[in-house]
């Protein structure tokens, strides 16, 4: 009998071990050089934010890796889901809680090397199909100016469509294209057309713990104020020679 006790009792802690064991999934996707997955594990700029929160909030975070329109749907479907890094646009920011800013990223047009138009506004791009991917604020804010976006399923793809003639210009976040340059051989111009910039952030479920999420954010203002995430930035700057506007 003592020993069935004892098993039962130490079955209701491990249980309550377990539904203690994560504050909150941070819902995340494969965007070098954001996140990538390697020998190393998973690795970025996003990673070493995430390691940051953890070690100054205290709180657990379990990372889950998913493909970026999955992470979205179940941080909007489910208490204490997040995904992140996502670019805070008007159209997502009554869908979440946000835990923000993370960092701001700068995008720009890019074209064939042969073949690119002088690019001086968004009227210009209603002239070109341009490749975005499946998931980005980026190719929403395409879409509402009336302009063709064919969505990719990763920032990847949506380049080589560029170099394979699907499209006639491929919107990026700077850092990406630096990325995607350096590891990959394909026929795209560095001349580049900036024409947005967006907030990268968490975005949390709405039915989440409002404490825990209070903590989280107090924990990104005082590492954005400590300059710690600069530093994170800074030298992902330097990696890929690009001018993240720090």
């Amino acid at each position: 009998m003592a020993t069935l006790v004892k098993l039962l009792v130490t079955s209701l802690l491990l249980s309550s071990q377990m539904l203690k064991a994560s504050d909150l999934v941070f819902n995340t996707y494969i965007d070098p050089p954001y996140v990538s997955q390697g020998d190393e594990g998973v690795t970025g700029i996003s990673i070493d934010i995430l390691k940051l929160l953890r070690q100054h909030s205290q709180l657990n975070i379990e990372l889950h890796l998913l493909p970026l329109k999955r992470a979205y749907a179940v941080a909007l479907d489910s208490a204490n889901q997040c995904v992140f890094a996502i670019e805070r646009t008007q159209s997502r920011e009554s869908s979440f809680i946000w835990i923000s800013p993370m960092f701001i990223s700068r995008y720009a047009i890019y074209q064939r090397k042969l073949h690119a138009k002088h690019l001086a506004s968004l009227d210009d791009l209603t002239k070109l199909r341009i490749g975005s991917y499946s998931g980005s604020g980026v190719g929403e804010y395409l879409t509402s100016f009336s302009i063709t976006v064919d969505l990719a399923k990763t920032n990847l793809n949506s380049a080589k469509k560029l170099t394979r003639h699907r499209t006639g210009a491929w919107a990026s976040d700077i850092l990406s294209a630096a990325y995607i340059a350096q590891q990959f051989d394909l026929d795209i111009s560095p001349k580049k057309y900036h024409f947005y910039s967006a907030l990268r952030a968490i975005a949390c479920n709405k039915n989440s713990d409002l404490g825990v999420l209070d903590k989280l954010q107090k924990s990104l203002n005082q590492l954005q104020k400590s300059g710690q995430i600069g530093q994170v930035l800074s030298k992902y700057e330097q990696q890929y020679q690009v001018d993240l506007g720090l």
